[in-house]
C-alpha cells in the first residue's frame, strides 16, 4: 500500500533568480530540489525547474556525479490537472498524465521494452495531478490555514485510477509554525490509512513555496524501486 503514494510529486512554483546545486547542471532555473536520504543526509538527486516556456515547463532529475537520469515535461502549469510526460532514461519508465475533451489519459509502462497501461477517466473524478498540487494547495490557502481538511482525488498513472487523498494541517518539525504551512498528506481512507505511508510537506507562508517534502517521492531509485526521500528546496 506504500505504492499509492508513490506516484505523488512535489509540487512546482514559479520564482524569479537563478539558482544552483551540486549536480552538474549550469542552466537558468527557477527552482531547485536537493534529494536527500532521511538517515545518512548523503544527495541522492537533484531537481532542475526551468523556466516556464509559455505554458510548459520542464523538470530534469541529476545525480551527484552529474549524470541526467530523468526528466518531466508539463503543460497547463498553473492548472490543478496539467499534461505530464515523466520519462526514467536508466530503466525506461514513462508515466503520461494527458487531460483533454472532458477526460484525463493515464499512461504507464515500467520499462522501455514493456507494453502501455492505459485507463481513461472523466475529468470530473479527477481533482489532482502531479505538480498541480501546487496549485491546489494555493487555492485551497485559507481552508488549510484554518486547519482544515481538503480531500482530493489525484490522478495516478501507476495504478490507472485516482486515487483518494486528503492534506491537513499539522504542527511543523523543529517549529516555525508562525513562518510555516506545514500539510500531511495520506489517503483519505481510514483502513488503508493503517498499511499506506504519507507525505509531510513545509511551505513559506510568505511566499506560499513548497519549502520541504518529506516521502515517497515520483522518481524511481536505480534498481527501480520506491525511495523515501527529504527535498529542500531554494529558490
Amino acid at each position: 500500500m506504500r505504492k499509492l503514494l508513490f506516484l505523488f510529486v512535489t509540487a512546482l512554483v514559479a520564482v524569479s533568480g537563478q539558482a544552483t546545486a551540486s549536480c552538474g547542471y549550469e542552466g537558468e532555473a527557477f527552482a531547485v530540489g536537493q534529494a536527500r536520504n532521511p538517515g545518512s543526509g548523503a544527495l541522492v538527486y537533484c531537481e532542475y525547474h526551468l523556466p516556464a516556456q509559455g505554458n510548459e515547463r520542464r523538470v530534469l532529475y541529476y545525480t551527484p556525479q552529474g549524470h541526467r537520469i530523468a526528466e518531466k515535461r508539463l503543460s497547463g502549469v498553473n492548472s490543478t490537472v496539467p499534461g505530464v510526460v515523466q520519462q526514467d532514461y536508466r530503466h525506461g519508465e514513462q508515466r503520461i498524465v494527458q487531460p483533454r475533451g472532458g477526460q484525463v489519459e493515464l499512461r504507464y509502462r515500467d520499462a522501455a521494452n514493456s507494453g502501455w497501461e492505459v485507463e481513461t477517466l472523466p475529468t470530473a473524478v479527477v481533482d489532482v495531478a502531479d505538480a498541480g498540487f501546487d496549485t491546489f494547495v494555493r487555492n485551497n490557502w485559507s481552508q488549510l490555514s484554518a486547519a482544515q481538511t481538503v480531500s482530493f482525488a489525484f490522478a495516478s498513472p501507476l495504478h490507472g485510477r485516482a486515487i483518494p487523498l486528503r492534506a491537513r494541517q499539522v504542527g511543523c518539525a523543529g517549529g516555525g509554525q508562525a513562518q510555516k504551512l506545514c500539510l500531511r498528506v495520506e489517503l483519505d481512507q481510514a483502513l488503508l490509512r493503517m498499511f499506506a505511508g504519507d507525505l509531510y510537506l513545509e511551505y513559506d507562508r510568505g511566499s506560499r513555496r513548497l519549502l520541504l517534502f518529506d516521502g515517497v517521492t515520483n522518481l524511481l531509485d536505480a534498481q527501480a524501486d520506491s525511495q523515501r526521500l527529504r527535498i529542500d528546496y531554494r529558490y
